[in-house]
């Protein structure tokens, strides 16, 4: 067994990290560069389609492509700009622009054949930490049908689940975290915790990441390391815009490469256009053949996101891992340890399972708030 965050060495038997999350080293004048490169979207950034802000935070918006690109201001310009064209130019089928295919009949074809495909549920549960939690079982996909499903599958259910992503789940995150006193709660909890007070732990640490980290990357170039003062009710960036994502590979061999093709779809999608939505990726139940797919897909994804992924093959660290993270009850059944003769435990039905006619909670809701934004008469799910 081996647990890392990836940018070590894998082969050290790695201590259990300092923090839950992997965190971005913002630079000291991070803040800076955010107006900077709103600045570059008009006076208010209304250049910015606010339809594509989670929550409507152009500034945190913008402070997202600014991590994609390690806060060169130029070449975030740029992939925000592309990402504003591709909103218009994208299409699925004969329908062209995002807005204009969540207004067309849904296609529940393709949603169909990706829920094969990509087994999950959008929204499993909150995290320990106040993250929304999104649940994949990789390993128990259909890879034929991967291989054999038109580019629009990929295309337009990456699109459906990070719309919903941006105006569904990580809202709903918003109102809990705002509910819960913001950053301003958050370090209040932190504050707690190092007063000793244990009941602040999982708040503090929500407090760093909730923000990324960025005014404690800040405040490291702070004269004597003193705190600056963080306005945080009236914080632009303070969006709860980030999820947990945890993938299981029990079942996945080396014909996985095959569906490399796929990743590669999925991932322009996803990494260009919805970029720095992930707070941490969890790979569970790694095979013995990880090693040669991690060498292909690795040089797919961006450095930044290379960090953030955590990988443990079986055994009591995995776990121990996501008992960090999730409550005992939200861990799903088949990542519970389980005892012969006594009761499952973990929670059942986490992912879509059309043979045992399962379909998950967050499933069934992504479906009713396709169905909301389709103005086609005939736009119901037929399952």
């Amino acid at each position: 067994m081996f647990s890392t965050w990836f940018g070590g060495d894998k082969d050290k038997k790695d201590e259990e990290p300092a923090g839950v999350f992997h965190e971005y080293p913002h630079p000291a004048n991070w803040r800076e560069t955010v107006d900077e490169l709103y600045a570059r979207f008009g006076a208010d950034g209304e250049q910015i389609p606010v339809d594509m802000c989670p929550c409507g935070g152009r500034k945190a918006t913008v402070r997202r492509f600014l991590v994609a690109r390690k806060y060169k201001v130029d070449e975030a310009e740029k992939m925000l700009r592309d990402t504003i064209v591709w909103r218009q130019t994208v299409s699925v089928g004969n329908v062209k622009g995002v807005d204009n295919i969540l207004k067309a009949k849904p296609r529940w074809d393709l949603l169909g054949d990706n829920r094969k495909i990509i087994p999950s549920t959008p929204f499993h549960c909150y995290s320990k930490q106040g993250f929304p939690v999104y649940i994949v079982r990789l390993g128990k996909g259909d890879g034929a049908l991967a291989t054999t499903a038109p580019e629009d599958c990929h295309v337009y259910c990456s699109l459906i689940r990070g719309e919903h992503l941006t105006k569904v789940i990580v809202p709903e995150a918003q109102k809990r975290y705002k509910a819960n006193g913001g950053m301003k709660g958050m370090l209040k909890g932190k504050e707690e915790e190092a007063a000793g007070g244990a009941a602040g732990v999982a708040a503090a640490v929500a407090a760093v990441a909730a923000v990324g980290v960025a005014e404690a990357a800040a405040d490291g170039g702070a004269p004597n390391g003193k705190k600056k003062e963080v306005a945080a009710e009236d914080d632009a960036l303070d969006v709860m815009d980030k999820q947990v994502v945890v993938v299981d590979l029990e079942g996945i061999g080396m014909s996985a490469l095959r569906c490399l093709y796929v990743f590669k779809v999925i991932n322009s999608v996803a990494a260009y256009n919805y970029p720095e939505l992930s707070k941490a990726i969890y790979i569970l139940n790694s095979p013995s053949v990880f090693d040669y797919i991690w060498s292909a897909v690795k040089p797919l994804l961006a450095a930044h996101t290379q960090s953030k992924i955590r990988i443990f093959s079986t055994g009591p660290d995995q776990y121990k891992a996501l008992q960090r993270i999730l409550d005992d009850d939200d861990i799903p059944d088949y990542l519970t340890p389980q005892v012969e003769g006594q009761a499952v435990k973990g929670r059942v039905g986490c992912v879509t399972d059309f043979a045992a006619g399962c379909r998950p909670k967050g499933v069934k809701e992504m479906d009713v708030w396709i169905e909301s934004l389709s103005e086609d008469p005939d736009k119901r799910n037929p399952d």
